[in-house]
């Protein structure tokens, strides 16, 4: 094993270290990966030098794979801008809710046929709203469904070219290897059968594992909101006459004022807004908290219960929001943001990973999937509804527009199928084109397909291409080809396959799934010339298997999307995700060979 091999090992090691922890954003662990491929540290006559020339580790920002991946970022707004995905089977949705499995397999395949053609992540965001919804309407505990939901969009990135980054990023290097990549629909049959596999698995025996719920859980019961919710009034005399609520300052002692009630008004809480004698104010907060509050002038009116009957007689409502991965708030808390004055609704409480923060939840920095119980007036809440920052999980009509620009992205997306089963145009070109044609003709605009692109999505797959490529140019992918292939000579190409997918299986559950497909694509490409293989269905097996990250919520985003309203924790993902996992590896391992031969 050569200094570099070892160098690249130990660099890989730590980069799925820090994608498993996330103590840092994916993109800065690829942008720090693809850096330390520029620190000088092999000696040579000339001095240091580093494993790539900066031409050669900035290149992946210039590759196909990148203007691809936010080609497929501007179609996907297209769809749902214009409402075209709705007549994929948006309105099978409701109908189908007759039954929970019913319902549930419903979710399954409408999710994964809508991810087919729609960048996965988004997928889970537009559809989470409806499902819940539906949930709260038909007495299905959300825990039930959302894993569907989000396992439902990995099966359908595996089922087209576009349906994840990961399959144009396996693409993309085939072609450069052999002048030809993969085609649109080449990966579909095998796609199909393992949908097949993992529903039936899912209907027979996985529902059983599924965590159980009581019907219709509240809101308040789901977020474990223990604090009071206290009507209390201003005395003659206290210290709370004269000042604002902003010199107050009642929420850095977790004390939310949620409503002030003069008279007959209902005065929404702004920081500027005076306390005056006899104002009510209906605050929220832990016991002792509330206590410290009442020793300072104010006395108790009423305890209520937090709930919606409660909150509805102070005109207020409570809904559900989740944080998207692009969100503008991540990293920072909600006291830091001074979220109520902001956006004018309160927050009662924050969910991570499937719990409830207890320890002054105002004051935690906020991450990628936390979902907010908050409180708010109608007025404040449609002004939410329009913020990209935060996604309100209630029921929401499609985006409508001109039926037009619907029939327009159906014939682009048409088109680009076409020309890229055809060969007409190759999927590089076909693309970005479809893309360009729905800006050209408004069914998106330019600031809307900004707006959608992933740039976290885009640099990670950028900063992690020169990793893979260091991995050819140092030899370190032909050594660990040589290294399989000899320990298994003697055996069959299926079981060279089978080692690895099962390599693209498990690493998958700890990195993202387009930075696995860069580090196995030289890989697989060795084992398979070692092999005396193609190496064709190498890489189209491992784009099926990167797919496959049901295990661990951390292994995609739309897992992780999942997890706090689902009340999910890390063992639900291993009990049901695992057999989806396994299967998808068994079924890829022996069709694969049966569809695209191994050698010839």
């Amino acid at each position: 094993m050569t200094a570099e091999a070892l160098y690249l090992a130990a660099v890989l090691a730590l980069a799925m270290v820090s994608f498993w922890r996330q103590r840092l954003r994916p993109d800065v662990t690829a942008l720090l990966v693809m850096l330390s491929l520029l620190v000088p540290w092999r000696s040579t006559a000339e001095g240091f030098r580093s494993i790539l020339r900066p031409a050669e580790a900035f290149h992946g920002f210039g590759s196909q794979a990148v203007v691809m991946v936010a080609s497929m970022f501007v179609l996907s707004a297209a769809m749902v801008r214009t409402g075209a995905a709705q007549l994929l089977g948006g309105r099978l949705l409701a109908a189908a809710a007759t039954s929970e499995l019913r319902f549930q397999l419903t979710v399954l395949l409408l999710v994964t046929t809508f991810s087919a053609v729609v960048n996965d992540t988004t997928t889970v965001l537009v559809w989470m709203p409806p499902v819940m919804a539906i949930c709260r309407e038909r007495g299905y505990a959300p825990s039930r469904v959302l894993m569907l939901l989000a396992f439902g969009s990995l099966l359908g990135g595996q089922w087209t070219l576009i349906g994840t980054r990961s399959n144009l990023v396996l693409s993309d290097y085939l072609h450069e290897r052999t002048g030809t990549g993969l085609g649109f629909f080449a990966f579909t049959p095998v796609a199909l059968a393992v949908f097949a596999a993992c529903a039936a698995w899912f209907a027979l025996v996985g529902r059983r594992f599924l965590p159980t719920a009581t019907a219709r859980p509240t809101l308040e019961s789901r977020y474990e909101v223990a604090e009071f919710l206290t009507e209390t009034m201003a005395e003659p005399g206290s210290s709370y006459i004269g000042r604002t609520l902003a010199e107050l300052d009642l929420q850095s002692r977790d004390v939310t004022v949620l409503q002030v009630v003069r008279g007959r008004e209902f005065l929404p809480p702004q920081g500027h807004l005076r306390i005056q004698t006899h104002d009510v104010l209906v605050i929220q907060g832990r016991v002792t908290a509330i206590t410290d509050a009442l020793q300072r002038g104010l006395s108790v009116k009423e305890e209520l219960q937090v709930d919606d009957k409660t909150l509805r007689s102070a005109d207020l409502r409570m809904v559900e929001a989740i944080l998207p991965p692009d969100s503008e708030l991540l990293g920072r808390s909600l006291r830091d943001l001074e979220f109520h004055r902001r956006y004018g609704v309160s927050p009662l409480a924050i969910s991570r990973a499937g719990r409830s923060i207890r320890e002054r939840p105002l004051a935690v920095p906020l991450r990628s999937g936390d979902s907010l119980l908050l409180v708010g007036h109608e007025a404040e809440l449609q002004r939410l509804r329009q913020n990209p920052n935060l996604l309100l999980l209630e029921s929401r009509s499609m985006p409508t527009a001109r039926r037009m620009h619907t029939w327009i992205v159906l014939a682009l997306m048409a088109a680009m199928v076409l020309c890229g089963a055809t060969g007409l145009l190759a999927p590089a070109v076909a693309i970005p084109m479809a893309a360009m044609g729905a800006v050209l003709t408004g069914c998106v605009g330019m600031r809307a397909a900004y707006e959608q692109l992933d740039l976290q999505a885009i640099v990670i797959v950028g900063a992690m291409i020169p990793f893979g490529e260091a991995l050819q140019s140092t030899g370190t992918a032909q050594w660990v080809a040589e290294a399989v292939v000899g320990s298994v000579r003697e055996h069959s190409p299926v079981l060279l396959l089978a080692i690895v997918l099962a390599f693209a299986v498990a690493m998958t559950q700890v990195i993202e799934n387009a930075a696995v497909a860069v580090v196995l694509a030289p890989v697989a490409y060795e084992i398979a010339a070692a092999g005396g293989c193609r190496p064709m269905p190498f890489l189209l097996g491992v784009a099926i298997c990167v797919s496959a990250g049901f295990v661990t919520p951390v292994a995609h985003e739309s897992t992780i999307l999942v997890m706090g309203p689902g009340r999910y924790q890390f063992r639900d993902y291993v009990v049901l995700g695992l057999p989806f996992a396994v299967s998808t590896w068994l079924v890829t391992t022996l069709l694969v060979p049966l569809l695209v031969p191994l050698r010839g």
